[in-house]
């Protein structure tokens, strides 16, 4: 199941059943996708840039359904980590460079254009998602 869905994605790079990747729903150079087994064997997907999971399926052409394990199959649940910190610390460090380019702007005295505000939010919400995965 979860094999499935990593064959259809772009820089995955994780192991034991927590992984990160290219979000396939928007035009994704660095890996903002969050990908976890979860002891259930059910698929948990996160997009750290705000796609739904609906979103993410369709562009890959799976279905809601295909991140839950068949319920004939006897699951033996395992002990996995939620995320890599080494993962979580990338997104962090991503988003951390996009305040700190705006907050210089600031201090200089710069005009921040309104689309560069609304980036410096979205990386700030994207920053704490990543601490609440800590």
């Amino acid at each position: 199941m979860i094999e499935e869905l990593l064959s259809k994605l772009r820089k995955v790079k994780g192991r034991n059943g927590s992984f990160t990747a290219c979000c396939p729903a928007h035009q994704d150079d660095s890996p903002s996708l969050a990908i976890r087994e979860a002891n259930d064997g059910r698929v948990l997907l996160h997009c750290f840039g705000g796609c739904s999971v609906h979103d993410v399926l369709g562009a890959v052409g799976m279905d809601i359904t295909d991140l839950f394990p068949d319920k004939s199959e006897h699951h033996h649940p395992k002990i996995k980590p939620r995320f890599f910190a080494s993962d979580l610390l990338r997104i962090i460090e991503r988003e951390s460079l996009i305040v700190s380019i705006v907050a210089n702007d600031i201090a200089q005295g710069k005009d921040i254009p309104d689309a560069d505000r609304e980036r410096c939010l979205v990386a700030r919400e994207r920053i704490r998602e990543a601490l609440d995965h800590v």
